[in-house]
């Protein structure tokens, strides 16, 4: 790891290998970060595509990709070029050119059932909450939309295979793993796992005492190594509790069974971690305000940054 870059209210931070942030030159708030084969691509609050080459130079690669509210970013590490944005209302939007170009994939409203996806918010618009490209069929993606499932595409958006079998459809995030038909996924109702490609799913809650699950990391060594956020009650608790009530866990056999971590860490986060990071024995915890560091694969923590402003992206570089 060279360092990190951090996206949040102020803009876009530097962190080196001595845990030391430094201020990048976009100063516009930016809420979703991807790293690519071209370097690292931003989203900014107006909706600018930023992109950052490897001597850290940041420019605009699109004023404006989307019209509608992005609630995803990722970029295919196989496909040069190749991103995504996942949008409210549930769409896919792709760029094959490193983001000078974009388009929808219409087949996500052609899906059957699509017209039954909501969200519990008025005014109830489902949305793509998360996009992972398949690590095993370059230009293949998996989609999670909440509220309606988990959804495969392998020709450029054209047409969805549903895989939502025994799986609760407040999908939060869908994880392949490389050379693997084994998923995990994340939802309101806890921790899922498929062991055939996303056909069947398990609920898997053994050590899991809060069931509001969000961000997660896998080793890329090590499928069984996962690590997990989750709260104990969806964000409607959060505002009449004051707190998340959040916690990390950590499953070493694939997600059958969790412990909560602690080694440092606080006894509960008041509000959740927005993203976690797996990079060999290092894991990285991304709160609003916060970043939490790993260097023993969840045994051990510290707290490396405080006083963030509304962090939200988080993008190893």
């Amino acid at each position: 790891m060279n360092g990190l870059l951090i996206g949040s209210e102020n803009g876009v931070a530097f962190v080196d290998s001595s845990w030391s942030a430094h201020d990048e030159a976009i100063r516009e708030p930016v809420g979703f970060l991807a790293a690519s084969t071209r370097g690292v691509y931003g989203i900014t609050r107006s909706g600018a595509l930023l992109k950052r080459d490897a001597a850290g130079a940041w420019e605009e690669a699109h004023p404006h990709p989307v019209s509608d509210e992005v609630w995803s970013f990722a970029a295919d590490s196989a496909l040069d070029g190749r991103l995504y944005v996942g949008v409210s209302p549930a769409l896919l939007h792709l760029s094959a050119d490193g983001g000078r170009s974009w388009k929808a994939c219409d087949g996500i409203a052609r899906i059957p059932g699509y017209e039954t996806w909501t969200f519990p918010p008025p005014p109830h618009v489902p949305h793509v909450r998360y996009v992972s490209p398949d690590p095993d069929a370059p230009g293949a993606v998996y989609i999670g939309v909440e509220e309606g499932g988990v959804y495969r595409s392998a020709d450029d958006g054209e047409t969805w295979e549903s895989l939502n079998e025994g799986l609760y459809w407040d999908v939060h995030t869908v994880t392949p793993l490389l050379g693997s038909d084994r998923l995990y996924a994340t939802t309101g109702n806890g921790f899922y796992r498929s062991d055939d490609g996303g056909h069947t799913w398990t609920h898997q809650m053994r050590g899991l005492d809060r069931s509001y699950t969000l961000a997660v990391a896998v080793a890329p060594d090590h499928r069984d190594l996962v690590f997990a956020m989750a709260a104990a009650t969806p964000p409607p608790g959060w505002r009449r509790n004051g707190t998340a009530n959040a916690a990390l866990y950590r499953s070493e056999d694939g997600g059958l069974s969790w412990a909560q971590l602690t080694g440092g860490l606080p006894e509960r986060f008041d509000s959740i971690v927005r993203v976690l990071r797996c990079d060999g024995a290092l894991v990285l915890a991304l709160t609003e305000a916060e970043l939490w560091v790993s260097e023993d694969s969840g045994a051990t923590w510290d707290r490396r940054l405080a006083g963030l402003s509304g962090a939200k992206a988080l993008a190893i570089v």
